[in-house]
């Protein structure tokens, strides 16, 4: 690459860059932030990308595909740099997870990423998209990995061998259409001004409540430990080693046979067939709840079946939602000890995961009595009867699923968090519904349940620091790049084995 295209594109770039900016940014605030945003994304991932020679002979791992076109980590490549930045990102933040969920976060991420790309460059590809080399030869000056401190060095770029050239071009070659095609989405949309004015002037009439709340994190451990007691057989557990087979039950049957004439043993067994997360550890499953080993099965029987076995004692082959399993008894059931803590919280656990119905009801009933204790009485009487605190939110309009970012549910002095309401309907439904001094009924949502009063209303909108009809048009992005995310992540289209690649080759159990 001459130096004299170095010349010609810095020196055009001077002559425009600095006007064209100026006026995209005055024109279109938020769609030239999000814009600046991609910029951002693809200019640190060109510079904080790995020098690709330096993974040369290494062998790739494939966790699917985006319309045949493999999703495949290469040292060097889309996948592997994403990947890198990612983990860079979460180092630099103060995180207390542990190291497989912040692995699974990275390498997630970046699959994800690189699904994204790939489509892209998939559709740009469909639709005739091209670069010219010209294009290239100033993206790679000015962004590329031959500059130093921003600058072009012909230094680098004479030092750099003709394999890492060719790469570097490919490179960027599919970073600029990945660019092209997302401008070319975002530049097609089409809005209406009246549209924009219509949703503008939904954030006019704005609320404010006082309310009560029970959350289901306060569901009584007299409760729990009732619940226990009546249940206890959910709560035995039993340490276990399986063999997993998805192929056929006959391949599950020879494996049941050379166990029981003992010529490999269960550990080596697994290692070599069975198709979970289990085995590389030979299998072994740890402790089990029966609660939790009854969700692998349409029926109980073959659950109570396993926890009968004697330690060392090997299953039938049980048909479970997987395939066909092989369990062998490494310590016989126990049941729970309902006086400790770290029981009564396995319990707890287990009743937020699968029995909240039965929580929501039990908190529905008590507000249904704060309710009618209320409408008799007074609000705040009732509060101080009950015991409950009342809180007040800030203003604000109604506002489903937080589409209106800068007009959130707060509540005063940030007191209490309300973040659950945003995605309730029955939520708005109910408070922008309410009469002056009318109690409302008592609102269910994820976590906790709602017993409002109206406080005050105001249908003068308060001034913002920018257009509404621009907000608007910021809002509309969002909705496109979800449509598009949607479209593009259709089953038909991807291949994801994301998860038992990466328990497979990366984190290892």
């Amino acid at each position: 690459m001459p130096s004299r295209h170095a010349k010609r594109a810095q020196s055009k770039k001077a002559e425009t860059g600095g006007k064209d900016i100026e006026k995209k940014r005055q024109s279109h605030p938020f769609l030239y932030i999000f814009s600046v945003i991609i910029l951002v994304i693809i200019l640190v991932t060109f510079v904080g990308g790995p020098a690709l020679s330096r993974y040369a002979g290494r062998s790739n791992i494939v966790f699917g595909s985006y319309m045949d076109k493999p999703i495949e980590f290469v040292p060097g490549n889309f996948l592997s740099r994403q990947k890198d930045l990612l983990a860079e990102q979460l180092r630099q933040q103060e995180n207390d997870q542990n190291i497989e969920i912040q692995a699974y976060r990275v390498w997630r991420g970046a699959f994800d990423q690189t699904v994204l790309h790939t489509a892209f460059l998939y559709e740009a590809e469909k639709s005739g998209s091209w670069v010219s080399e010209d294009r290239l030869d100033k993206t790679l000056i000015t962004a590329g990995p031959y500059t130093v401190d921003g600058v072009f060095s012909e230094e680098r770029y004479q030092n750099t061998s003709n394999a890492e050239h060719s790469a570097n071009r490919k490179f960027f070659r599919e970073q600029i259409l990945h660019e092209q095609y997302l401008q070319d989405i975002f530049a097609s949309q089409q809005l209406s001004n009246r549209e924009a004015d219509f949703v503008a002037k939904m954030t006019n009439n704005q609320r404010s409540f006082y309310f009560v709340r029970y959350q289901f994190s306060d569901y009584p451990q007299e409760e729990v430990a009732a619940f226990a007691g009546e249940n206890r057989n959910l709560f035995r557990k039993i340490k276990l080693s399986s063999i997993l087979i998805k192929n056929s039950r006959s391949e599950a049957e020879e494996i049941k046979k050379k166990l029981n004439d003992r010529t490999s043993s269960f550990e080596e067994l697994a290692r070599a067939h069975s198709k979970d997360s289990y085995a590389e550890k030979g299998g072994n499953m740890d402790w089990r709840y029966y609660y939790d080993l009854e969700r692998d099965f349409k029926e109980r029987a073959p659950v109570d079946s396993v926890f009968e076995l004697a330690e060392g004692q090997i299953s039938e082959v049980l048909e479970n939602r997987f395939g066909w399993v092989i369990y062998r008894c490494d310590n016989p059931h126990i049941s729970m000890d309902m006086e400790s803590r770290e029981s009564i919280q396995v319990v707890d656990d287990y009743l937020m995961r699968y029995e909240r119905g039965m929580v929501e009801d039990y908190f529905l009933t008590r507000a249904e009595e704060f309710t009618d204790t209320a409408r008799e009485n007074d609000f705040f009487t009732a509060c101080g009867e009950f015991g409950l605190t009342p809180y007040t939110t800030e203003f604000f309009p109604l506002n489903y699923q937080n589409v209106f970012e800068i007009n959130p549910i707060r509540v005063k002095n940030n007191q209490v968090s309300l973040a659950s309401a945003t995605g309730s309907r029955e939520f708005f439904l109910t408070a922008f519904s309410l009469k002056e001094n009318e109690i409302s009924d008592p609102v269910p949502m994820d976590d906790m349940v709602l017993v409002l009063k109206l406080h005050d209303e105001k249908t003068e909108p308060e001034e913002q620091p920018f257009s509404m009809q621009d907000y608007y048009r910021y809002l509309a992005g969002q909705s496109l790049q979800l449509d598009l995310q949607t479209y593009i992540m259709d089953a038909e289209k991807l291949e994801d084995n994301f998860n038992s690649t990466f328990y497979q080759y990366i984190m290892v159990k």
